[in-house]
C-alpha cells in the first residue's frame, strides 16, 4: 500500500478523474519494488521491467513510469541505453560510461537552451497598441 493512500496498491494508477496528478516521491513503495526487482539482475530493459511488474500486479504499466521511478530513486537506479541497473551493482567502467553519457546529455540540453535563448531574446519586443 502507498503511505497516506491506504486504498492504493502497488503500481495502481495514482491519478484519478478530477484529481491532480501525484508526483513520485523518493519514498514511493514502487521504487522499493523496482530496486528489489533489479537487485543482482544486471541491466534490464524497460520492457523486461514492465513485463515483470505486469506479471506480478496484473496491471498495465506505462513505460514512462519506469523512467519516473528511476528519476525519483535518489540516484539508486541508473537508466540509459542498455536499460536500468542499480548504481550499487555497477562496475567502475559501467558507472563512468553512464556518468559520461548523462553529463553529455545535460550538456546538449544546455546548448539547446542557450541557442533558443539567443533567438528568443533577439526578437523585437511587441509594442503596446500596435
Amino acid at each position: 500500500m502507498i503511505p497516506n493512500h491506504p486504498e492504493l496498491a502497488l503500481f495502481e494508477p495514482r491519478k484519478r478523474e478530477g484529481e491532480p496528478s501525484c508526483e513520485i516521491r523518493p519514498d514511493d513503495p514502487n521504487i522499493k519494488f523496482l530496486v528489489e526487482l533489479l537487485t543482482g539482475k544486471g541491466w534490464m530493459t524497460a520492457k523486461e521491467i514492465i513485463a515483470a511488474i505486469e506479471e506480478k500486479t496484473q496491471r498495465q504499466v506505462p513505460d514512462r513510469l519506469v523512467r519516473a521511478l528511476a528519476s525519483a530513486s535518489q540516484g539508486r537506479i541508473a537508466g540509459g541505453q542498455k536499460g536500468y541497473k542499480l548504481v550499487q551493482d555497477m562496475t567502475h567502467e559501467e558507472y563512468n560510461h553512464w556518468r559520461h553519457w548523462m553529463s553529455s546529455q545535460a550538456d546538449e540540453m544546455r546548448r539547446r537552451v542557450i541557442e533558443a535563448d539567443k533567438l528568443f531574446y533577439r526578437k523585437k519586443p511587441i509594442e503596446a497598441g500596435v
